[in-house]
């Protein structure tokens, strides 16, 4: 696991609690060591099918917990027994960044390739192999489960989000791991919420349903808007019907998602203007204005100091002049 997507908790900022890892452990104590520790490692049994390693961190959001795990190859078991044994009923969310995994859930053959979401009810059992893995997950209450989800957690045991319909979901996970420290702990609330709404949208997607929640739906289509705008910025074709077109929705929801922000081409002006600015900050980065424009989608420089002039109140070169790049 990356050193720098780790931290250690401070009372203002976010940061991940590392859990586990088999760093200090000989090779012959290491899956034993694993099977000892408390949390998800006591609902299953597991069967290396390599030398063992693992690392587990968590993030804690308040509402929520986002884990991140690596694991090598093996298989998991949950029992009738062990079912019986810790009468744990909740929903296990497991975001797969690198790895595949194959089995069987309680008669449904699973298939869940790298960059999908499967889905655990802890209430059944279910046998499946897993690859070497890199992981995200969280865990929910069966009953928070229940209202969130367009259908029942029973039903959704071994159901897999296929990768592009879980696409917003993991890319914001994989955000996560590399920018919470950055992040307040008084976010944490509000970026639960957010992983909540993309994941409800996915599963809702997966089985042909909408989701009932209206304003869970806008706040997962926002995410998505925005996601889309920064990924295509530098796009001079970038405009309200191609995104309309790539979310499916139409132009008056793309304005009323971005209202708050001026609409959707305000958006857009403001996004690139703030990169542009970004960039003119940057002492090494001595690119034209004109190729600044080219690259943040602009129509030429003169627009392109036109419209920096309005946000920033003078031209690009007099930005770069007063801090120093």
């Amino acid at each position: 696991m990356p050193t720098e997507s780790l931290s250690d908790t401070i009372s203002d900022r976010l940061g991940w609690q590392r859990v586990f890892s088999v760093v200090d452990l000989a090779e012959h104590e290491r899956h034993a060591c694993w099977c000892d520790t408390a949390g998800i490692a006591s609902r299953f049994e597991t069967i290396p099918e390599e030398p063992f390693a693992a690392t587990l961190a968590r993030l804690d959001l308040g509402t929520i917990g986002i884990s991140q795990a690596r694991f090598t190859a093996q298989t998991w078991t949950r029992s009738g027994q062990g079912i019986a044994r810790d009468d744990c009923d909740d929903l296990v969310v497991n975001v797969r960044h690198r790895g595949g995994a194959v089995g069987d859930m309680a008669g449904r053959n699973v298939v869940a390739p790298a960059g999908s979401v499967v889905m655990v009810d802890l209430a059944q059992t279910q046998r499946h192999r897993s690859d070497a893995s890199d992981t995200s997950g969280f865990v929910l209450p069966r009953a928070v489960a229940e209202q969130l989800l367009p259908t029942s957690v029973r039903r959704l045991h071994g159901h897999v989000v296929a990768p592009d319909h879980a696409a917003l979901l993991v890319s914001h996970l994989a955000a996560l791991r590399q920018s919470a420290h950055h992040l307040p702990a008084s976010s944490g609330p509000a970026l639960a919420q957010t992983v909540l709404d993309l994941f409800a949208i996915g599963v809702a997607a997966s089985l042909g349903s909408v989701t009932s929640d209206a304003g869970r739906r806008d706040r997962g289509l926002r995410v998505a808007l925005c996601d889309a705008i920064d990924r295509h910025l530098g796009s001079p074709s970038l405009n309200t019907a191609r995104l309309s077109r790539m979310l499916g929705v139409s132009r008056s929801t793309l304005y009323r998602l971005l209202q708050d922000e001026g609409g959707v081409q305000a958006y857009i002006r403001n996004r690139r203007l703030a990169r542009v600015a970004a960039q003119l900050r940057i002492e090494a980065e001595r690119a034209t204005i004109a190729t600044l424009a080219e690259r943040w989608g602009f129509c030429d420089a003169a627009y392109l100091g036109r419209a920096f002039r309005e946000v920033y109140g003078m031209t690009p070169g007099d930005y770069r002049a007063l801090h120093g790049g």
